[in-house]
């Protein structure tokens, strides 16, 4: 099946730039520390960890902040996963000659396509939810992690720097967006106050001691 979207034969043309600042930061392997710091800022952004984000918003009173943090990662997955397929492009460590990996099986264990990078759209999208419902200090530490989060890819061989950018523009303009609805949409606003309030009902609030 031919891809909705094509850019396999543009990105190819285009590897000029996006390969040299890929060279420049892929050095996974040459340096223990950063190995273990990278692969720990890539596994935040799992899509089967970051959800677990909402379990502090809820324990501090931000319920509905909880509610959207997880409703906008499923919105942040559908829509990636949708583009990553239409546009089809393949990984550096598919295409490129010695690119630098923690281990040969890293490649192959990823098995969607590159562009736009998931792990770069989510983590983007929460810092930018977190961004409109917090101080300065929240925001520049989300946005710290999510950019070391995209660099991890980098440095991990299997992102091109392009697939991060394009991950985090669309994950920032998906939560822009998705707040902006929220705000608006009666539904949604009066069908999050009914999940929340049947989750807190069943979960029992914490008594000070």
């Amino acid at each position: 099946m031919l891809p909705l979207f094509p850019l396999t034969t543009i990105t190819t043309a285009s590897y000029g730039l996006d390969e040299s600042l890929f060279r420049a930061i892929n050095l996974a392997g040459t340096n223990a520390v950063l190995d273990l710091l990278m692969a720990f800022f890539s596994a935040i952004a799992l899509p089967y960890v970051l959800p677990f984000l909402a379990l502090p918003l809820w324990w501090k009173g931000r319920r509905e902040l909880a509610f959207d943090l997880l409703v906008l990662l499923v919105v942040v997955i559908v829509v990636t996963e949708a583009l990553k397929y239409a546009i089809d492009r393949p990984r550096p460590c598919d295409v490129l000659p010695g690119v630098k990996l923690l281990a040969p099986a890293d490649c192959a264990a990823e098995v969607d396509p590159a562009f736009p990078s998931g792990h770069a759209s989510r983590i983007f999208a929460v810092a930018a939810l977190l961004s409109l419902a917090f101080k300065w200090s929240v925001r520049v530490g989300s946005f710290a992690v999510a950019i070391l989060t995209g660099m991890s890819r980098i440095y991990l061989g299997v992102h091109w720097p392009s697939d991060v950018l394009g991950g985090a523009v669309l994950g920032v303009a998906l939560a822009l967006a998705f707040v902006g609805l929220a705000r608006r949409l009666r539904s949604y606003q009066k069908l999050r106050a009914r999940v929340v309030g049947a989750v807190a009902r069943l979960v029992p609030r914490r008594t000070k001691a």
